[in-house]
């Protein structure tokens, strides 16, 4: 039982090149593959073991309501350059501020949550843009240091493109996912830059320094993050809610698990529902998601091919177009 009710209303299988052809299966024989349109099927992830193989809610054909394809793509890491460090434009005597907000800090989806890291530098009469820039690198990176350093790396490096000119990039880190402890969210921020003159009775910002996004984050389709958390969440409603946590009664090793960090998927969702089966059961919208794993643009064919399975049940017009594979 979950806390929506008494029925599943997610479901998660991963397929491999291994176990993807005739996944989709006849309700009433599950090692008979779909071969009619409109008959009610299941999905099957044969690992070869009846202990382990998982079997996924009975679907009809006539409650699924869309089916959604998300091919793979790579996670992208949030750079920020702060930029045009010319000697000819250092203030002396003057207070250099390099500052970065981390929102959403420890994973809370809070815009209250956030943490600023600061980085100082003070001019003397005789700094250059290069002494400004990495003293602003060095400083900040001894405070994300007291903070575990996981979070952002900073670099103060000449410009390629523009001889005597100096910038320093933020870059985000990789963050992690440990199943059940760490979702490994990516890490957004926002970078600020102040210059004070030590000399001026009334302290004014006069900056004089660009601050440019040279890519932004995005978290990435079909991760083996992803996958990982995923696959944890869903668990709760098919296995014990407590897995791997509730020692000793819970070992972990009577819940399997197929995911990997380490590789990457396409995905499915097929959005379906079941209709209402008591006063207290409304009709119920549910989500299943299939995982197909990706090597290279040629595996594409083994998510072709479970589409392909679909098709036969549900009829071309609800399965999307199948992906590119050269």
């Amino acid at each position: 039982m979950s806390v929506f009710g008494p029925n599943q209303v997610e479901e998660l299988v991963v397929l491999t090149n291994a176990n993807v052809a005739d996944s989709v299966v006849k309700v009433a024989d599950t090692s008979v593959a779909v071969d009619a349109e409109g008959q009610k099927f299941r999905v099957l992830q044969d690992e070869g073991d009846e202990l382990i193989t998982q079997f996924t809610d009975l679907v009809d054909p006539a409650k699924v309501d869309k089916v959604i394809l998300k091919e793979y793509e790579e996670s992208v890491e949030k750079q920020v350059r702060v930029g045009n460090y010319v000697d000819a434009s250092i203030i002396a005597n003057a207070t250099y501020i390099l500052e970065v907000r981390i929102l959403e800090v420890g994973g809370s989806l809070s815009s209250e949550n956030f943490a600023i890291v600061s980085g100082y530098y003070q001019t003397g009469a005789s700094d250059t843009a290069e002494t400004v820039a990495n003293g602003l690198a060095n400083s900040i990176n001894l405070n994300l240091s007291r903070r575990g350093g996981d979070e952002l790396a900073v670099v103060a490096a000449e410009d390629g493109s523009n001889a005597g000119e100096y910038q320093v990039t933020i870059t985000s880190i990789f963050q992690k996912a440990v199943a059940g402890k760490i979702i490994g969210t990516p890490v957004r921020f926002q970078v600020n830059h102040k210059i004070y003159g030590t000399a001026d009775p009334i302290a004014e910002n006069v900056n004089n320094v660009t601050i440019a996004t040279i890519t932004n984050g995005f978290p990435g389709t079909g991760t083996g993050k992803y996958a990982v958390n995923l696959e944890w969440f869903t668990k709760g409603y098919k296995y014990p809610h407590y897995r791997q946590t509730g020692f000793p009664a819970d070992f972990g090793g009577r819940v399997p698990f197929f995911a990997s960090s380490d590789k990457t998927y396409n995905v499915v969702h097929l959005k379906y529902f079941s209709d209402r089966q008591s006063p207290t059961v409304e009709k119920q919208q549910k989500v299943m998601t299939i995982l197909v794993e990706r090597t290279d643009l040629a595996s594409n064919a083994d998510v072709n091919s479970f589409l392909a399975q679909l098709r036969t049940t549900l009829g071309s017009a609800k399965v999307p177009a199948d992906l590119a594979t050269s």
